[in-house]
């Protein structure tokens, strides 16, 4: 009775064993393929899982590299994934996961996230930050993106250029001199947006003034205008943008004013990943 009772015991204690010495990757296996799934909710889920393992001290450095890249692959698919949501309070769940996958691939400085990370870049300063913090090595990706031919994927990568500038992670003069010939491109760029956003990014540039005869230009000539908007003498008329963008910037200019640096955000938010 007892010899069946031991070996019944031992068995168990085997089994468990076993277990716990195999649990470990069909774990990360899962949440590997989890991150895959077609429903953001089930992916939602496979992250966090991947986010506990990479806490672990149990995870191997191999399996923790896997789990690094599948958590870029996923901020690509959350990038891709304009599916419309069953409700309002569903959108509001999907946009919190999304903006918490960023920030998590953000802070991850793995080098490897920077096309993701320029795929996000529309969603705002978390972001663009992030890319931003690489320096010149985001800076080739930056430019083809400013470069390509979505206006709207080239008006996000001037937002990472800003950052570049505005927190003096690119400083060499080949990169500099790149970035300006980029912007000065973008100036005449056929989206308004774009070049909109093109004149507000002079104002970060060093040697301003060289852009001072296309500014003038763009003041006086922009054809981009807003119809039916108010005025400050009470009427509504066309608001011509672009070319406001540039009479400030030409102010500025002639006064020597200096953006102010944001200086408000904790350090690891603007000092370059290491």
């Amino acid at each position: 009775m007892r010899v069946a009772l031991f070996a019944s015991l031992l068995l168990c204690i085997v089994q468990v064993h076993a277990q716990e010495t195999i649990g470990t990757q069909p774990t990360v296996s899962r949440a590997l393929q989890g991150m895959k799934s077609p429903k953001w909710t089930q992916r939602q889920e496979a992250f966090g899982e991947a986010y506990d393992l990479l806490s672990s001290a149990d995870t191997t450095p191999k399996d923790a590299d896997r789990l690094r890249l599948g958590i870029i692959q996923l901020l690509v698919t959350e990038n891709g994934d304009k599916a419309p949501v069953a409700d309002e309070s569903d959108g509001e769940a999907q946009g919190e996961y999304y903006a918490g996958l960023i920030d998590f691939v953000g802070q991850m400085g793995d080098e490897r996230a920077i096309p993701a990370l320029l795929g996000a870049s529309g969603t705002g300063r978390m972001a663009t930050r992030a890319v931003a913090r690489f320096g010149k090595k985001a800076l080739d990706p930056t430019l083809a993106q400013v470069q390509g031919k979505d206006p709207r994927l080239a008006d996000d990568a001037l937002f990472v250029i800003r950052d570049m500038l505005e927190f003096g992670l690119v400083t060499d003069p080949q990169s500099r001199l790149r970035i300006r010939n980029a912007v000065r491109s973008a100036l005449d760029a056929e989206d308004s947006g774009l070049r909109d956003t093109a004149v507000c990014l002079v104002e970060y540039l060093d040697n301003r003034e060289e852009f001072v005869p296309k500014l003038k230009d763009i003041a006086e000539h922009d054809p981009a205008k807003l119809p039916n908007q108010p005025k400050a003498d009470g009427s509504v008329g066309d608001f011509y943008f672009v070319r406001a963008s540039a009479m400030r910037s030409l102010q500025q200019i002639e006064n020597h004013e200096r953006p102010p640096i944001d200086r408000g955000l904790p350090p690891s938010e603007y000092e370059p990943v290491k």
